[in-house]
């Protein structure tokens, strides 16, 4: 009998280990209104901007100039995460004609690049065990 809890508890345990939760928070979040835009990629392509390509989507709703959210039952491994502050409701980051972001962004490391959009590299991060990733809204 002991044999069999003890396996049991095996189990569950390996199965909760295998999938992590992922805190993120965001701060310097400018407007008030509209909501946080969220993707997490498991791999380059895509990113930072098509979100079809991401593993998983959430939204956080900004409250005084911060907004958080948890990704949940993500699987130990590197994730990049990209998000933007869609606060006219559009579900699309608006960029002006030369394509530069109109729209508050972030990525996870607050990796950023000057000329170019942040690299899926350099936004890199391991999600061994449940963890938080912060990042700092850019406008």
């Amino acid at each position: 009998m002991i044999k069999y809890f003890f396996l049991i508890s095996f189990v569950l345990l390996l199965k909760e280990a295998k999938s992590q939760d992922l805190f993120i928070e965001i701060d310097h979040i400018k407007p008030i209104k509209g909501e946080v835009l969220i993707a997490v990629f498991n791999n380059e392509e895509g990113f930072p901007f098509l979100t079809s390509k991401a593993i998983q989507l959430v939204k956080a709703i900004p409250n005084q100039g911060k907004a958080q959210c948890i990704v949940k039952g993500l699987p130990v491994g590197r994730y990049a995460i990209a998000l933007f502050h869609d606060f006219n409701a559009d579900g699309k980051l608006n960029t002006n004609l030369i394509g530069i972001p109109k729209e508050g962004y972030g990525v996870s490391n607050n990796a950023y690049n000057t000329f170019s959009a942040p690299r899926y590299k350099d936004a890199l991060f391991e999600l061994k065990a449940n963890s938080t990733q912060r990042i700092n809204m850019k406008y």
